[in-house]
């Protein structure tokens, strides 16, 4: 294939099935195919294939329904749509986000067409991928892997000695770079943004937050998100623990559940402070990069792939308790030019190393190579 030809073959990318593809409630996953697509010089020729029927505008996209799902199950009825859509273009790349098994099908129909994962997740915890020898038959049946972080690529790897993986690429979520930020305009707010699950840290943040605000009474508290995506915020155990957390001080504390993205975006934007403090494998935190680029002052974890994200920039807190990270939010909310030098310094570090043209350059390399042959 001549390097014309390449820059004329389609590429399909494909979705997890129950992937929301839309302003109102679109995941990181999501986020990250639109601002991709958006930004690839390939735009042209990408269609993006999911489950659900409503989609950004601005991008191309095939809704591919799971039929018979009730009989085959969800999984079985969304590769077989997907390999018939599939079937039906000259797409020569099949990129598939985090679903291993759909790659490895796809491939096995498709072997003469190139097929990708996008790994977001930390392989160790995925279907198909979770031992060591399912590890393997990745890196030897498919074309490329692209990792978000450095952390999964390790994790993909490990025990992987002597096997191929030049295929095997850090393809970090990023942003289009916010411009510089006037801090003396942020509001003394502290936000999390993000489900609320044991993994994410938000109990513990919870009790911190119990601890603080007392100490600083005007300081307020936002969290936007609830248990998952789809539910109503406040109906599982946990989301009621966390309440209780806050009780006492619960006129400095709004729970505003799930928001659009660009409501999430204006948020971070008017806060001084933001945390990711994740208390289980996190591959990368897409909100903390976010709040990093709008100018907050962010605390993170150390948790798989975190520690990369925040590198010098953010205060990393290990481990995550109600405890460190009371004394983290304490020295920051204290403290107007520690707070500043913070924020500063965690927006150089998004611009500088999650900036969105510079890793859909790096994609859209790996593409050209696959295209060509490579």
């Amino acid at each position: 294939m001549t390097a014309t030809d390449a820059a004329a073959a389609a590429i399909v990318v494909i979705l997890p099935p129950r992937e929301r593809f839309r302003a109102g409630d679109a995941g990181a996953v999501a986020l990250t195919v639109r601002d991709f697509v958006g930004a690839s010089r390939w735009r042209e020729r990408i269609t993006v294939f999911g489950g659900e029927p409503e989609h950004f505008e601005e991008i191309s996209y095939r809704h591919v329904p799971a039929r018979l799902h009730w009989l085959l199950g969800r999984n079985l009825a969304y590769v077989l749509a997907c390999a018939a859509a599939v079937r039906a273009t000259a797409a020569m790349l099949i990129e598939v986000h985090n679903r291993v098994l759909l790659a490895l099908r796809l491939k096995a129909r498709f072997p003469g067409r190139k097929v990708s994962l996008h790994l977001h997740n930390d392989p160790w915890s995925m279907q198909g991928a979770k031992s060591l020898a399912e590890r393997r038959r990745l890196l030897q049946e498919l074309d490329a892997i692209y990792c978000v972080s450095q952390f999964v690529r390790e994790r993909l790897l490990a025990g992987l000695d002597g096997v191929d993986s030049h295929h095997v690429h850090v393809i970090h979520n990023a942003l289009r770079a916010a411009p510089a930020v006037d801090l003396a305009r942020k509001k003394q707010q502290v936000v999390y943004a993000g489900r609320f699950i044991p993994e994410k840290g938000v109990l513990e943040l919870a009790q911190a937050l119990a601890q603080t605000l007392p100490r600083f009474p005007d300081w307020r508290a936002v969290f936007l998100g609830a248990w998952g995506f789809g539910h109503v915020a406040g109906r599982s155990d946990y989301e009621q623990q966390v309440y209780a957390a806050l009780n006492d001080v619960a006129t400095q504390v709004d729970f505003r559940g799930h928001v659009p993205q660009g409501v999430v975006m204006e948020v971070f934007a008017e806060s001084a402070i933001a945390l990711s403090p994740s208390t289980g494998v996190d591959a990368f935190n897409r909100a903390a990069i976010e709040a990093m680029d709008q100018g907050c002052a962010t605390i993170v974890s150390t948790q798989g792939g975190l520690r990369e994200l925040g590198g010098d920039a953010a205060i990393r807190v290990d481990p995550v308790s109600a405890t460190t990270l009371a004394a983290a939010l304490t020295r920051l909310m204290g403290d107007a030019g520690y707070r500043a030098s913070v924020a500063r310094a965690c927006q150089a570090r998004v611009h500088a190393l999650f900036n969105l043209d510079e890793q859909v350059r790096r994609l859209d390399a790996v593409r050209a190579s696959l295209l060509q042959g490579g």
